[in-house]
């Protein structure tokens, strides 16, 4: 980047500076940008019936829409089976039967969580598309979930009136599938 500053200073005298780097920054400042403490925190929301779930930062996640889903014998029915996501089993998990509730799924969209951890990968079905969140200061409790999920939720925000809470889906799906093996 250095260089073509260089030789672009040297071709053309009234342009800009190019080695005042307050004006336009280094090289560095483009392949390793700081965080913007001023701009806003964005995230990822889905929805699984009437809850509202956020991503957990640092996690890679993937959306599969309509995937393959095989059917996995003698399984718990909150199982829906594994995908192939390139190479890697992952099993899928519909949280709508673990929690009993009726069924409100409108798609077969699955959210797949560090799906770059075969070890760690799980996937969920979701009701619609993630959606863009720029995360607010304006703290919420989980409210009206069911207990079941208590330990696996922790706090959230508000934005729009709706409440985006933080969910922990490798730790529940790791505590389900100790229990079922013991």
């Amino acid at each position: 980047m250095q260089a073509l500053a260089d030789k672009v200073t040297d071709t053309n005298q009234s342009s800009l500076d190019f080695e005042n780097d307050s004006l336009l920054g280094t090289s560095s400042d483009f392949i390793f940008p700081e965080d913007n403490a001023e701009g806003a925190h964005i995230r990822y929301g889905y929805k699984i019936a009437n809850m509202n779930f956020l991503v957990p930062e640092g996690v890679v996640s993937e959306l599969i829409q309509q995937p393959n889903i095989f059917n996995l014998p003698n399984s718990p029915m909150w199982i829906r089976g594994l995908i192939n996501i390139r190479g890697n089993i992952i099993p899928v998990m519909c949280l709508e039967k673990l929690l009993n509730l009726n069924s409100t799924q409108k798609s077969d969209n699955i959210l797949v969580f560090n799906k770059s951890d075969n070890d760690k990968a799980i996937a969920f079905m979701v009701d619609d598309l993630p959606v863009l969140l720029e995360q607010s200061e304006n703290i919420v409790k989980a409210a009206n979930y069911p207990d079941t999920l208590d330990e696996y939720l922790s706090e959230g925000f508000s934005q729009n009136d709706v409440d985006w809470i933080e969910f922990n889906p490798q730790k529940l799906f790791k505590n389900l599938s100790t229990k079922n093996n013991e």
